[in-house]
């Protein structure tokens, strides 16, 4: 059935408001466009709680457009196992999913804890050094190359997620001496952060170089790259991956955890394909008052630069244990549509929770409820104002205001490398883009860009054949409306980049 919604955007001549029809999201097995598509992304952490093939499929069916794997847990063969079983279950439905491998990165963690939980109390004095043997009361060892380097007495250290805080009182080279400022339990090799530290260690540590590896073997689209601090951090990254065969055609995802990042976006944003607001350590290096505004401000910055953007970190997290979010997560949800984001990413509630199937449906449900209300107004305007003259650029602002202006049915795209999707998407059209390339890698990372359903390329031999295979294509995906297409092309169609924009009826007689 077939609703209707108003978008709440003006008419392009500044006067009624948009209506639209709103029909339901695609259908039970998870199939192609069925009435109104959804356009925030949805990307679900795969853990012990959903690793297995009947739950995901169930996620794909339930919205899931695009998995994580997180390689600070788990071995080699449990990774390898888990990857085979994501590709078997997208090739069940007849899915086309982005698989992301999350590298644990330069992160400093305790080491062992004898007998944990350990808990620490307010006052107390507690050593890091280099001692291998567990941790107590008294001491624990850290994975640290310098502790000279790392701390100054009087300078804060975070554990875990921030609650437990301690102050340094003396470091040299053997040792850093803390008292413990609000305590609290601490678990084995739970993270350390040091917010004054300057520790240049390398991007892609021996570990995360192996697991990239095993990522790149197993055909993974995205790499993400945890602890990035600038563009260099993403170029080295590059220059490894290229160095390896397998590597050569996937996607760079930059996390943005660290506070020296967010002064390198623009950087870091034009050498990454996209990046993770990862609110967690972020939330630990920046002050908490400010992280909602160091996330609208980051979302603002990839959509004007054309890269998407994943926000991530307890979107849900109530839902480890209860069947339905608090009234606070679907606002957080919400606002992270409404601020622009790509897509919203599960952790823990798709990996360890007990209702992740219910978690990827929560979350479909408030972006579909959510997307309607959305203004690209700004977006648009931070896009034109930061405007480079690129001719790609142009003709994606080209096919968006006429779009817009016609009402159009959708945009569809052929690309090569799913650039020009990317920007056309950037500028959040009110209608679907449909982005036809020849390449399954291609249609693979364009799942975590918004607004975007990716398809193999037509068949066509000039623009006329292009432009009827491009109505058939509307039509058999159900795309509602009655209006035209507005379409992109290279001209001449094949090897050239895209500089064509042209309208194309629906109706019978095309």
């Amino acid at each position: 059935m077939l609703g209707h919604y108003t978008t709440g955007l003006r008419s392009p001549d500044g006067g009624s408001v948009l209506k639209g029809r709103c029909p339901e999201p695609h259908d039970k097995r998870g199939r192609g466009l069925v009435g109104r598509m959804r356009q925030t992304k949805i990307l679900v952490t795969v853990g012990p709680a959903s690793d297995r093939p009947d739950r995901l499929i169930a996620l794909l069916r339930a919205g899931a457009d695009a998995f994580r794997l997180n390689f600070s847990h788990g071995s080699e063969s449990e990774h390898r196992a888990t990857l085979r079983r994501l590709h078997s279950a997208a090739q069940r439905l007849g899915r086309e999913i982005a698989i992301v491998a999350d590298l644990q990165g330069p992160k400093i963690r305790l080491g062992e804890i004898g007998n944990p939980p350990l808990t620490l109390t307010d006052g107390q004095r507690w050593t890091l050094d280099r001692d291998p043997a567990p941790g107590d009361v008294r001491r624990v060892g850290v994975e640290l190359s310098s502790l000279a380097r790392a701390a100054r007495r009087g300078d804060p250290v975070l554990l875990g997620d921030g609650t437990v805080t301690l102050r340094v009182t003396r470091a040299d080279a053997r040792s850093i001496e803390t008292r413990v400022m609000s305590g609290g339990p601490v678990s084995s090799h739970a993270g350390l952060f040091l917010p004054r530290a300057h520790l240049r260690v390398e991007v892609l540590g021996e570990k995360d170089r192996r697991d990239a590896l095993i990522a790149l073997e197993e055909g993974v689209d995205f790499v993400a790259l945890s602890f990035v601090r600038d563009a260099s951090d993403v170029r080295e990254s590059r220059r490894w991956l290229d160095a390896h065969r397998a590597g050569r055609g996937v996607g760079i995802i930059a996390k943005i955890e660290r506070r020296e990042a967010l002064g390198e976006i623009r950087g870091i944003l034009a050498a990454a394909d996209g990046i993770i607001v990862a609110r967690g350590d972020l939330g630990i290096e920046v002050p908490l008052e400010r992280l909602a505004l160091e996330q609208k401000s980051l979302l603002r910055e990839a959509n004007s630069a054309g890269r998407f953007a994943i926000v991530a970190t307890q979107m849900l997290l109530s839902m480890l244990d209860s069947p339905r979010p608090t009234r606070a997560e679907a606002t957080d949800v919400a606002n992270a549509v409404l601020d622009g984001a790509d897509a919203v990413m599960l952790s823990e509630e798709s990996a360890i929770g007990r209702y992740p199937v219910e978690a990827v449906e929560w979350l479909a449900r408030i972006a579909e409820a959510t997307e309607p209300a959305f203004d690209p107004t700004g977006v648009r305007l931070a896009r034109a104002r930061r405007g480079d003259g690129e001719e790609e650029r142009t003709v994606a602002s080209a096919a968006v205001q006429l779009a817009e202006g016609v009402r159009a049915r959708a945009i569809v795209t052929p690309t090569h490398s799913g650039r020009t999707a990317g920007l056309v998407a950037a500028l959040r059209p009110t209608c679907p883009i449909l982005a036809l390339s020849s390449d399954p890698a291609v249609r693979r990372k364009l799942a975590l860009v918004r607004g975007v359903r990716a398809r193999p390329a037509l068949d066509h031999g000039d623009l006329v054949d292009l432009s009827r295979e491009a109505v058939s294509l509307v039509r058999r995906l159900r795309v509602p409306g009655r209006g035209p297409i507005v379409m992109t092309a290279g001209y001449p169609v094949e090897g050239r980049p895209t500089n064509l924009v042209t309208v194309v009826p629906t109706s019978r007689e095309h």
